[in-house]
């Protein structure tokens, strides 16, 4: 018989106080949510102070906290290091009775390892995110070559996907993605993230504020920030008082290297140059001071999965304008809580906006209503929680009722097409496709064009 409650292993390198991105942000909000519903979690992270080895202890959540540095090798081999420490604390974990199921993200494949040299079958279930091939492919990993090192990375995480028992996806847009790309057996599960306890919303923007568009997030060129300045430029010759702030820090992605914030100032043009804000990385406090003064919220990536910006957006009660490349229209639903428009085609993108700053305040603030309702349902913690434990108990009674049995000949193939990357004789890994519209931008085609 399978139990009643799951106890569950939970691998990511980032894990509070320690991280940065949308995987920490995602760790930070559901081991609470199924701590809260009774789950005892084992989490095991990475150590970023660089200490000892140690284990934390917190009610039901207990912490594994493992040091890792870059050392020599570069990030393929610090990423293989960490899946190894990990591997081997969920594999003793599991042999001493203290789980029974483990999960991780696809992110550096850190599965691969435990689940390669497992003596006893641990049910696991892959996280999707976004995998880095797909990173590499809109330009956000630091190399723009494709060499073996990067090669193997991508491999790793392929074949933890195939070797996992599940595979959990926060929006239908990635799962469609994942099963068509990797050519999976079935659908990846469906289950949105969760929130974290919601504080009021800040009140809306008086009408003596100008009408304000915020932007949140990275300055990377996948996250759409291009088009966003572009289309900006032709929506501010038509409303003279609509103001951009854009909050997030600085990358070097722009073309050939160096400040994408540098790179995108010299795409303002004149007329609008006074009313596009950089703020920079921002701390809690300021962020919702900038809600406070939005009325609109912009996520305008070229790819994305279920990003917390839209989720943070929409629980302050802002209306939001975002791309369909991604899961956003998923948690805006069948409700006038935002709009889309085409990724990566700024004159889309400047018709919507112009669309929805020609709407009153009121129509605004409701949308924003609307948003805050929409994201509290579908992200709410305890209802998230109970999704994920009835999917682990699944996992779980589905591993004791049919055992798997690893393919040989699937796993042979793997190392084998590992090999040859390997060799240098597997130039062609395929690499994910992505629409012609974002393609232009990726190829910085269409700065050229406008």
């Amino acid at each position: 018989m399978s139990p009643r409650i799951p106890r569950v292993a939970i691998v990511s390198r980032e894990y509070p106080p320690f991280f940065g991105g949308g995987i920490g942000t995602y760790v930070r909000y559901i081991v609470p949510a199924l701590a809260q519903a009774g789950v005892r979690v084992h989490v095991v992270t990475q150590a970023y102070d660089r200490l000892r080895p140690r284990v934390e202890v917190d009610g039901l959540v207990t912490v594994h906290r493992v040091p890792m540095g870059l050392g020599k090798g570069g990030w393929t081999n610090a990423a293989l290091r960490f899946s190894m420490s990990a591997g081997r604390i969920v594999i003793a974990l599991h042999r001493s009775g203290q789980i029974d199921v483990a999960e991780y993200a696809e992110c550096e494949g850190a599965a691969l390892m435990p689940l390669l040299f497992q003596c006893h079958h641990l049910p696991t279930i892959v996280q999707l995110h976004t995998p880095s091939e797909q990173l590499f492919v809109l330009r956000s990993l630091s190399s723009p070559d494709l060499n073996t090192s990067l090669k193997v990375y991508f491999e790793t995480e392929r074949m933890a996907m195939r070797l996992a028992d599940e595979i959990l996806a926060p929006s239908q847009f990635i799962a469609s993605w994942a099963h068509d790309h990797y050519q999976l057996a079935q659908m990846p599960r469906v289950i949105p993230y969760a929130t974290g306890p919601l504080p009021p919303p800040p009140a809306p923007a008086p009408d003596t504020t100008p009408p304000t568009v915020f932007y949140a997030g990275r300055i990377e060129p996948r996250k759409g920030v291009e088009s966003l300045i572009l289309a900006f430029n032709r929506v501010a010759r038509e409303h003279p008082t609509v103001q951009l702030r854009i909050a997030g820090a600085d990358t070097s992605g722009a073309p050939g290297g160096g400040s994408m914030r540098a790179y995108l100032q010299t795409l303002i043009e004149p007329h609008a140059s006074s009313r596009v804000h950089f703020l920079g990385r921002l701390n809690h406090g300021a962020m919702r001071d900038e809600f406070a003064r939005s009325l609109i919220c912009i996520i305008p990536s070229l790819w994305e999965n279920f990003p917390n910006t839209c989720i943070e957006s929409m629980s302050n009660a802002r209306a939001v304008l975002v791309s369909d490349q991604g899961g956003m229209n998923e948690m805006v639903g069948q409700t006038d809580a935002g709009c889309s428009f085409t990724a990566g085609n700024p004159d889309d993108l400047a018709r919507v906006l112009r669309e929805m700053l020609d709407e009153s305040r009121d129509r605004l603030v409701e949308r924003g209503r609307i948003a805050r309702d929409r994201i509290q349902q579908l992200c709410d913690p305890e209802r998230v929680a109970a999704q994920r434990i009835e999917h682990y108990l699944n996992t779980i009674q589905n591993s004791i009722d049919r055992p798997v049995s690893r393919d040989r000949q699937a796993m042979l193939a793997s190392w084998s097409h590992l090999e040859s990357i390997c060799s240098g004789l597997d130039p062609d890994i395929g690499l994910p496709e992505v629409s012609e519209g974002v393609r232009r931008w990726v190829d910085r085609a269409e700065v050229s064009t406008c």
